[in-house]
């Protein structure tokens, strides 16, 4: 990393760690840390860091354009159900998130609310434990979508997995890793998740 004399460092708190941060500063790199919670402080973290970068107005417009994607699905999901899921971070053991990070927050943006209520940033789910079992949606994220799908096969069998509705219900939805990443992309996983949770919504009308 030092070798590609970076003018700053972009780093996450929940992701990186500190021991990479400090290590980086002893070298003399300049470090910009966030710790996002909500889709919104992803979205003030990259102005602010275009900011930084003396690009204010790319900034702006940047914002401007992922907000304004955000209120067509919000007007699109008005007055809609929200949809109970379990987002899988780690399948075995299966590790879903808690209530306050941002990817919690994905599911809130696009029309869901995730089953689990732990206030820790990454939660165990025990069999039969969690909400999990109440899930109507098992999330998964993922580039290789058919990977994922006979990976439920075999996980169907498994004790923390086989009492899920979602799972014996085949209820699944599989979203691109931006949902993983604090970046101007997670509009796209907003999006991408919303119209297979409510596909209804989202027809194209000719």
């Amino acid at each position: 990393m030092a070798s590609l004399k970076p003018d700053v460092v972009l780093v996450v708190k929940s992701l990186n760690r500190l021991e990479t941060v400090r290590a980086l500063e002893q070298l003399g790199i300049p470090v910009y840390a966030t710790d996002p919670h909500t889709v919104n402080d992803v979205i003030t973290s990259m102005k602010e860091n275009f900011r930084s970068a003396g690009a204010d107005d790319a900034g702006a417009r940047l914002d401007e354009k992922l907000e304004g994607r955000l209120a067509a699905v919000h007007e699109k999901l008005n007055g809609v159900p929200v949809k109970r899921v379990l987002f899988a971070v780690w399948t075995e053991p299966l590790i879903s998130v808690g209530r306050k990070t941002f990817i919690a927050d994905v599911l809130e943006h696009a029309g869901a609310t995730s089953v689990v209520e732990s206030k820790q940033g990454l939660a165990t789910i025990q069999s039969g434990r969690g909400g999990a079992t109440a899930a109507g949606v098992s999330v998964f994220a993922s580039s290789h979508s058919e990977t994922v799908k006979n990976d439920v096969e075999a996980l169907a069998a498994k004790p923390a997995w086989s009492a899920m509705d979602a799972v014996k219900k085949r209820k699944i939805a599989i979203v691109s890793d931006a949902i993983n990443r604090p970046g101007p992309r997670i509009v796209d996983a907003v999006e991408e998740l919303a119209r297979q949770l409510h596909p209804e919504l989202f027809t194209e009308k000719n």
